[in-house]
């Protein structure tokens, strides 16, 4: 019996891996694509980006929001977090020519307009515009009201 918590792991490594690629292989064949990333922090105090896709599925015909991965971030300068997305969507095989859309939350980092994280990408890509994450907002604001 594979019980062992290693054994575990791996197991869900190999099974995330594979629905990742899945995923990957549903956007490319769609082919044009959107990439949504928030900052966060975990409980350990590291800084990671969440990094999801929006695209659609060409099977069912319906818009597709899928998480691809939490991506740790050393060096949160605006450069570097635009070059963390890019190397990320890059190494998971999707090809940043058919990226067409950037959302981000409302921060200066990522929203900046001749130096943010979306100004860098979209220097590179044009094609690729950004628009500011409105649920962000709505998420602080209920937050907020919870309070």
């Amino acid at each position: 019996m594979y019980t062992s918590p290693d054994i575990q792991n791996e197991i869900i490594q190999l099974i995330g891996s594979e629905i990742t690629l899945q995923i990957v292989k549903r956007a490319t064949k769609s082919r044009f694509f959107t990439v949504l990333a928030d900052e966060t922090t975990d409980i350990s105090r590291i800084e990671q980006f969440s990094l999801c896709i929006r695209y659609v599925d060409l099977e069912l015909y319906v818009v597709r929001e899928d998480f691809l991965a939490f991506v740790p971030v050393c060096d949160v300068t605006e450069a570097r977090l635009a070059k963390t997305i890019k190397d990320q969507l890059q190494n998971l095989g999707l090809d940043l020519q058919n990226l067409r859309d950037q959302g981000y939350d409302g921060a200066a980092a990522m929203r900046g307009v001749f130096n943010g994280v979306q100004a860098v990408i979209q220097k590179e890509f044009p094609k690729a515009v950004y628009t500011h994450c409105v649920s962000h907002c709505l998420n602080l604001c209920l937050s907020d009201a919870c309070n």
